[in-house]
């Protein structure tokens, strides 16, 4: 493959870093005092580093896998694994890409800025964000169907729910939009591997400049979208799912150290036929 040509337009970075630096300020002091809150009235138990080790083994299972939620639902369990692993995996590869680019200027990155942003690694960076944004789109499209066509009758349109699901919806088509004009400017050997990202391409010919001002004006959207679901991130569920189960693990050590009966150790006290 040929060396990758990055597409190159104005990008506010200025007033980029100073709303990231609130908005992450603020995260991080909402979320310890959501910590905080869901910490009180727990005993701090002193155990040994094993029972710790099941703790954590309990919290992994409870969020990466939603133990819980399969019991209740396997239709709910698939559509939250869907916009649960959707958004980490987008947000972990925003993330390798972000601190790509400075340890590159550093020499730093031991030649992985080049492989993976102009050389054979950009094919899996492109099929990495494809399949897990078009993983999330169909978590929302599917939850949003289940929401509003087929509710069940305990379930209660908040607006803290459609403001997130507003915000993801988002955050995921401008995303795809975002690309659809990069590959606007890219050969066909590359835009192919876009397999979602190439459906938003805009019909015609177009050159730089003529996409510059649109690719300027979707990038602010998108990140700034980003940082202000980045703000209401400590108020909604999808903090609250990370949160709970930490208090499912820190609860566990407790009741391990009381002989309580507690997963995964229930299997074996199930009666038996």
């Amino acid at each position: 493959m040929t060396e990758i040509q990055l597409v190159s337009y104005p990008k506010p970075w200025l007033l980029f870093w100073v709303t990231d630096l609130f908005a992450s300020g603020y995260f991080y002091f909402a979320l310890y005092r959501k910590w905080r809150d869901c910490n009180r009235g727990i005993r701090q138990p002193m155990v040994d580093g094993r029972k710790w080790g099941r703790a954590v083994k309990i919290w992994l299972a409870e969020v990466f896998l939603q133990r819980q939620l399969f019991g209740l639902s396997s239709f709910r369990w698939l559509l939250h694994l869907l916009i649960f692993f959707g958004f980490i995996a987008l947000a972990f590869l925003s993330l390798f890409l972000f601190l790509l680019k400075p340890l590159g200027y550093l020499n730093l990155d031991g030649g992985l800025t080049g492989y993976f942003l102009r050389g054979g690694g950009y094919v899996f960076i492109k099929i990495w964000g494809d399949s897990f944004g078009l993983a999330l789109l169909l978590g929302l499209v599917a939850a949003s169907v289940r929401r509003f066509l087929f509710r069940p009758a305990q379930q209660i349109n908040n607006q803290a729910d459609l403001v997130l699901l507003f915000l993801l919806f988002w955050l995921t088509l401008s995303g795809f939009a975002l690309e659809g004009l990069r590959l606007a400017l890219a050969p066909a050997e590359i835009a192919r591997y876009s397999f979602v990202g190439r459906l938003f391409i805009p019909p015609g010919n177009y050159t730089l400049e003529a996409l510059k001002p649109w690719l300027t004006a979707l990038w602010v959207l998108h990140c700034f979208s980003g940082l202000s679901l980045l703000l209401y991130l400590p108020h909604s569920k999808l903090l609250h799912s990370i949160l709970s189960p930490l208090v499912i693990g820190m609860n566990a050590l407790e009741e391990q150290e009381r002989k309580d009966l507690y997963w995964p150790d229930v299997a074996k006290h199930r009666a038996t036929r």
